[in-house]
């Protein structure tokens, strides 16, 4: 277990406020009042920047949040498991003054910053007196671009793996590491994206039921009407929020096609073969938008991690090679 820093105080699992009853979060354990939060990857608590001595400027930089109790195993997924996670963090833009993640296969968020910082470059050269164009010219003049071009091409080594046959295919770590690549590839992303496609096609579902449930009575407030008290009262539920069931099923299981469920639906009971009814359901407040945007971050974090995987064997790749070498200099030397 991880030592958590000093300015943290130690865990409290409290969810509410005895005094109020509201909801509480943080390590400061306060209501929400509108001030920035980003929400742990590990325990699921949300915490404010501030608290977490983070400058709020850094909020489009953050990848994958860990709170200091789950990076101490206090809380989480390591507090069982004993690998400990940490937060990680997209890289920002070259741009000194800008703290927005870097374009993909770019150092700079954009286009115009990439410009904007070769820019300063060139006026850091001539702010020292000198003509940049005229030394760009004067490097590309005195470049001996044959030679340059010939540079690794005498004496190439030979490759590796004919010095040393199965070198790669005998390595422990790099087995270790191709499997984890293909449990990722053939197990773990496939299963979310089934479970992606499971919830898209029971929010469908949802849809379709509400609309069955709700679309007449809809219709019966936007009907035509003459006198100007029944106009005020057409407005009036226009700017209303339509009526709709939660939905919510913890399994998302459809067991029925939306005409029968909205025949036995019944206003007066809060739950239909494990769907929640609830018009206004706080329990279950934009519960497919949280598993949706998790689904979504957890492919994402899977690609960040065959990445990863792929630079680790490309580097023990590249260690084994240093070895072969090493080997074939000293039989040479002796």
């Amino acid at each position: 277990m991880g030592v958590l820093p000093e300015w943290c105080p130690p865990y409290n699992s409290r969810k509410k406020d005895p005094a109020t009853g509201e909801e509480v979060f943080c390590i400061c354990k306060k209501p929400d009042s509108g001030e920035l939060m980003v929400g742990c990857d590990g325990c699921d608590d949300w915490f404010h920047f501030s608290c977490l001595k983070v400058p709020q400027k850094f909020n489009e930089l953050v990848f994958s949040f860990f709170c200091p109790y789950c990076q101490c195993g206090i809380t989480g997924p390591g507090a069982s498991s004993g690998n400990l996670p940490k937060t990680l963090w997209r890289r920002k833009c070259r741009v000194p003054d800008c703290y927005k993640p870097c374009a993909e296969n770019s150092k700079y968020c954009s286009e115009t910053h990439a410009l904007s910082y070769m820019r300063s470059l060139v006026d850091r050269v001539e702010g020292r007196g000198y003509d940049a164009q005229d030394v760009l010219r004067q490097m590309l003049q005195n470049s001996d671009l044959t030679k340059f071009q010939q540079i690794g091409c005498e004496g190439v080594p030979t490759p590796p793996d004919e010095l040393a046959p199965g070198l790669f295919e005998g390595d422990s770590r790099l087995r270790d590491l191709g499997s984890q690549a293909d449990k990722i590839r053939t197990e773990t992303r496939p299963e979310i994206e089934q479970q992606l496609k499971k919830l898209e096609r029971y929010m469908a579902w949802v849809k379709t039921v509400n609309h069955l449930l709700f679309a007449s009575a809809s219709e019966d407030q936007d009907g035509p009407s003459s006198s100007k008290s029944s106009r005020a009262l057409k407005r009036k539920k226009k700017s209303t929020k339509p009526k709709s069931v939660c939905g919510y099923h913890p399994r998302l299981e459809i067991a029925c096609s939306p005409e029968e469920f909205a025949s036995q639906y019944d206003e007066t009971e809060t739950e239909l073969n494990s769907v929640c009814c609830k018009l206004r359901c706080p329990r279950h407040s934009d519960w497919s938008g949280i598993q949706e945007t998790s689904l979504r971050f957890q492919l994402e974090t899977l690609e960040s991690s065959l990445e990863r995987l792929a630079l680790l064997q490309k580097i023990r790749q590249d260690q084994l090679k240093m070895q072969v070498y090493k080997e074939l200099s000293k039989s040479k030397q002796a």
